[in-house]
Order: C-alpha cells, then sequence, then structure tokens
C-alpha cells in the first residue's frame, strides 16, 4: 500500500534513486525493474511512473549519482596532485578502481544502452569529461586535441574494463589492466 504522505515528490526521488541503486549493486543491472524498485520503496510501480517517465528516466537518475561521485573523486585528484601526468595516471586508476569496487554501477552507466536526455544527465557527464580534458590540455595544448584525446583515454580504459569485466582480457595470457594502462599512458601521453 503507498504511502502517499510520508515522502515529498524530492523525497520519494530520492529514495527511488537510491532503492535504484541498491538494487543495481545487488543483483546487476538486469535486476533494475520498476516493479522491484517500487516494492524497495514501499510503493506501487505507477508511483514511480509519476517520478520517472520510463525506466530509462530512473536508470540516467541513478547514473548521474555515479557520475557525480566519480566528478567528486576526479576533483579530489585534482587537488593532491598538481602535475598533469601524475593526474592522469591516478585519474586512470580511479577508473579501473571503479570499475573494480562497483562493477554492476559500472556496467548500469558505460556498459547499459538507455535512452533518455536529461540536463541532470549531460551536466554529470560534464562534470567527469571536463576535469579530464582540463587535465590533458597542457599535454595535448590545444582544447579540441584535449577532448579528443579524452575520448581515446576512455574509450581505452572501457575497452579494457569491459574485456576484463567479461574474462576476455587474459585469453592469451595474464596481462594485468594495470599494466596495459600504464603502458597505453607512456605510449599515447608519453607519461
Amino acid at each position: 500500500m503507498a504511502r502517499r504522505k510520508d515522502h515529498t515528490r524530492e523525497e520519494l526521488t530520492q529514495l527511488a534513486i537510491q532503492c535504484g541503486r541498491d538494487i543495481v549493486v545487488a543483483g546487476g543491472p538486469s535486476a533494475l525493474s520498476a516493479r522491484n524498485v517500487a516494492k524497495l520503496m514501499g510503493y506501487t510501480p505507477g508511483t514511480l511512473y509519476n517520478l520517472f517517465e520510463n525506466i530509462d528516466g530512473l536508470t540516467a537518475a541513478i547514473n548521474t549519482t555515479s557520475l557525480i561521485n566519480f566528478a567528486e573523486t576526479l576533483r579530489c585528484i585534482l587537488r593532491d596532485h598538481a602535475k598533469p601526468k601524475k593526474r592522469l595516471s591516478k585519474i586512470a586508476q580511479a577508473y579501473l578502481e571503479f570499475q573494480l569496487r562497483e562493477p554492476h554501477l559500472w556496467t548500469l552507466l558505460f556498459a547499459t544502452p538507455i535512452q533518455h536526455d536529461s540536463e541532470d544527465y549531460r551536466t554529470a557527464i560534464h562534470l567527469v569529461f571536463d576535469q579530464v580534458t582540463e587535465v590533458i590540455l597542457p599535454i595535448s595544448k590545444n582544447n579540441k586535441v584535449a577532448r579528443q584525446n579524452a575520448k581515446i583515454l576512455w574509450s581505452t580504459l572501457h575497452g579494457i574494463c569491459l574485456l576484463r569485466s567479461s574474462g576476455k582480457l587474459d585469453v592469451s595470457e595474464a596481462d594485468p589492466s594495470e599494466e596495459l594502462v600504464k603502458r597505453f599512458l607512456n605510449q599515447y601521453f608519453k607519461l
């Protein structure tokens, strides 16, 4: 039974996002459904659809939270390390660690297609991506090249994480992902 007066709309939205995150962490992206989230919230699925247009809207909200958290990790790296090459190495390490620490949230964020576009989601993406571009800019000397290099970095990290999580990174021989990333950074960015 719904508890319509227990929470404001904003509180319900945050509750739905937290319950959705909990479900993804416990069971992976495939466990995320309106019925499962509503049940965990103690509300009906209809309440959830009053908050989000569809499940992709909730997925984007969960991903926005993950991006905001990762952006804070990057802010700490930028605060604690002054040299661009050290920052870049720490950013790459943080990305690998995020995938290991929160594999289901990483999959929801980077390997699960969604059809949703919102200002909050775009802003959260830029909170991460713009910081990486800022770090790469002194190495690239040009904003356009820095943005392209940031995409190449994310694509490389994503590929390594995706292969690692699927068990296909070490098909022919074992190579630690950290070592592969270090080699990439050394060759591509001349670290």
